[in-house]
């Protein structure tokens, strides 16, 4: 498949893979007598030692993973969190260290997954393998950040600097930044959704080496104008990890991440403080972001769409599976079309079963019933749809279906613009150079059309 690591619509969006970690019997993993101190042959066993993040990508889907390595006795031991699946603290068995090659496994039953990867300082790459299918994982060692001081009451008295702020759920806090301008006077504040897999409120995403900071740009791009904003880690991603709805990947839907956008704009509409509300969302973040917006009744400013897909989630990942046998095709088009009519799939292949395995299929129907040209449409708020010419995930195609759509919505689109909102070239590895480097602005143009429809939504 084109781009498959990161093409979003597949990859990003579903954030799942065939990890076939089987939730009953996460209490038998975590009680039963497996060693969690196992021999390793390398006598630089600390090199090691620390907390790694990154993901598994099978099949051009992702699935986030957090690894913890400890030296006990002499021995090698470890620990492999799936969030997306609820699956904390889970052992992991036959660690082998013959530096610079590391073998560990999880001990599913009847599913083990083998991970092999070779460390180069502070990351770890390799190959994955679960049942026949094969992957790739890579993580690198990371350092928890210090964090501001966090407040449950969302009137944050702080002036001119950014605080972390909680949306308290049902499933636990969603953790968020509030980002404020300098004046103290009533002003606008714009949400901001981030996109799909594990990527952050700053715009961030482990699967990508380095930072590009794109959305903690935006917000402090319109601090610096007058204009807050609140960005967050959605449900099950960085510091909202314990938010995860229910306890595995089969509990949680789309609306889910729809109704926390919902949760976020009732809260800001209720604060003084502002003076009007104004949704952004970036790639799967569009979608969530108008999907949320036709979900409230009143008081909504209005809506940006930032590199946000035109089409309906099938029929993007139709196109992700064009290049592949006409037999995977048909089953494909077959499961989708039972899954679109709200039907689950028992019988499922094993080449498929990491984008339609049974646990995901309930998400997969959620996610199949937004039509993201459908959901714009209705929306009776003012409108901007962004679009970069340079967008490896997303293309013009996208936005000119949104804005046709919407006819009275503004359609800009930012010449040399990429998807992490970046200036870039067309060229591949010089545009998937900029997904890592944080000293890189935001394209020319981009923030300044931002700025313009918030201040005029807003007066």
């Amino acid at each position: 498949m084109e781009r498959t690591s990161f093409r979003e619509p597949v990859a990003g969006r579903v954030a799942f893979v065939a990890l076939a970690v089987v939730l009953a019997f996460i209490m038998l993993l975590s009680a039963c007598a497996v060693d969690r101190c196992i021999e390793a042959k390398d006598a630089s066993l600390h090199e090691m030692e620390g907390h790694w993040e990154g993901a598994i990508n099978v099949m051009g889907q992702e699935l986030i993973i957090r690894v913890d390595f400890a030296v006990c006795d002499g021995t090698l031991s470890g620990t492999i969190d799936i969030p997306q699946q609820g699956a904390l603290g889970l052992p992991l068995a036959n660690i082998k260290l013959e530096s610079p090659n590391i073998h560990f496994e999880l001990p599913v039953p009847n599913a083990r997954a083998d991970f092999d990867g070779v460390l180069a300082g502070d990351e770890i790459s390799g190959d994955f393998l679960q049942s026949g299918v094969k992957g790739s994982f890579s993580i690198k060692r990371t350092v928890s950040e210090a964090t501001g001081t966090t407040a449950d009451d969302p009137k944050i008295s702080s002036i001119g600097k950014s605080e972390d702020v909680l949306l308290e759920t049902s499933t636990g806090k969603i953790h968020g930044t509030l980002q404020l301008p300098e004046a103290p006077e009533m002003c606008p504040v714009v949400l901001i959704i981030a996109g799909s897999g594990p990527t952050d409120r700053d715009g961030n995403s482990p699967l990508v080496p380095g930072k590009n900071d794109s959305l903690k740009m935006i917000a402090q791009g319109l601090a610096e104008n007058g204009i807050a904003s609140v960005r967050y880690d959605k449900r099950g991603i960085g510091e909202s990890t314990g938010a995860m709805f229910g306890k595995s990947e089969a509990d949680l839907r789309f609306d889910h991440y729809v109704d926390d956008a919902v949760a976020w704009i009732e809260r800001l509409k209720a604060d003084p403080r502002f003076s009007g509300v104004v949704v952004l969302g970036h790639s799967e973040g569009s979608l969530i972001g108008i999907a949320a917006a036709n979900k409230v009744s009143s008081g909504l400013s209005g809506v940006i769409s930032v590199a946000g897909a035109g089409k309906p989630a099938y029929e993007l990942i139709t196109e992700q599976l064009a290049n592949e046998a006409k037999e995977i095709r048909d089953e494909s088009h077959g499961i989708m079309e039972e899954l679109k009519k709200g039907n689950e799939v028992a019988n499922v292949s094993l080449e498929l079963m990491p984008l339609f395995r049974p646990s995901v299929q309930p998400y997969l129907i959620s996610w199949f019933e937004y039509d993201p040209a459908a959901e714009i449409g209705n929306l009776d708020v003012p409108v901007l749809i962004l679009q970069g010419t340079t967008d490896l995930q997303v293309s013009c195609e996208d936005a000119k279906l949104l804005a046709k759509a919407k006819p009275d919505a503004k359609l800009k689109i930012i010449d040399g613009m990429n998807h992490v909102l970046k200036e870039a070239p067309i060229d591949y590895g010089e545009n998937l150079a900029t997904y890592g480097n944080p000293t890189l602005p935001l394209a020319p143009g981009f923030l300044e059309e931002i700025i313009s429809f918030v201040k005029e939504c807003v007066k």
